[in-house]
């Protein structure tokens, strides 16, 4: 009798082998977190023999400066709003809530943030830095606007992210302050007390531009009048103290 041959495994291709370890990487990073992960731990995961890892990927650090590049643009595109909301109010009220809203769920992104507070190395530096390059440009226009008003938006913007940041990181052990950030109901009180923060910072604009447009027509009027520069400023001085 003759012995049955046994079916061939289909041969896989280098596309689906690379999808398969950074299917493995991403499942456990969400598991366990990039430090609790390890090599042997993605090629069981991806099904692969050692070689066919080591081939692609001379270590484990090599390996994740790869995996992390696809999320390097995670922050700009998730903070990305519409064209005619640039610059304005809403707009920035609208990147910090959808910067809430993007950190709801557990994400590649959130246990990246952890490893960068746990454990400065290469790649940790290298995806802050990443970070960092898209978030100055989303400032850049509010920095501009309000520093002629005694604003340092980027201080207060830079505060306010890192609230988040760091409600988010810690929402797994438990509520901060009483607000869970696990829950709906959390994350809403959250985006609702942004709203009035940006407001006050807006109004304090709006007065100071009330006081320029002020100063700017008593001005107009003195001059009319044949006053000269010098004995404006003086007088204008006196009023803006």
């Amino acid at each position: 009798m003759e012995e049955e041959s046994k079916p061939r495994r289909a041969r896989r291709t280098k596309a689906s082998i690379e999808q398969a370890i950074n299917k493995a990487a991403k499942d456990l990073v969400l598991k366990k977190g990039f430090a609790g992960v390890a090599v042997l731990d993605i090629i069981k995961r991806a099904k692969i023999e050692p070689v066919t890892f080591y081939n692609r990927y001379k270590n484990q650090e090599e390996f994740y400066d790869s995996f992390v590049r696809q999320f390097d643009y995670w922050f700009n595109d998730t903070l990305t709003i519409p064209d005619e909301l640039q610059e304005t109010e809403e707009g920035y009220v609208a990147i910090l809530h959808k910067l809430i809203d993007g950190m709801a769920d557990d994400s590649v992104m959130l246990e990246l943030l952890r490893w960068e507070i746990g454990d400065t190395n290469v790649v940790t530096r290298r995806t802050a830095m990443s970070r960092e390059f898209h978030t100055l440009p989303l400032i850049k226009p509010y920095e501009d606007e309000f520093r002629r008003y005694g604003i340092d938006i980027t201080s207060v913007t830079t505060l306010l992210i890192a609230g988040i940041y760091y409600l988010n990181l810690h929402r797994r052990c438990s509520p901060f302050c009483g607000i869970f950030m696990e829950e709906k109901e959390g994350r809403d009180r959250i985006k609702e007390t942004v709203r009035p923060i940006i407001r006050i910072l807006y109004r304090h604009k709006e007065e100071k531009e009330r006081q320029q447009r002020q100063l700017e027509s008593i001005a107009e009027r003195l001059r009319k009048k044949g006053m000269s520069e010098e004995d404006i400023r003086e007088c204008l001085m006196g009023i803006e103290k």
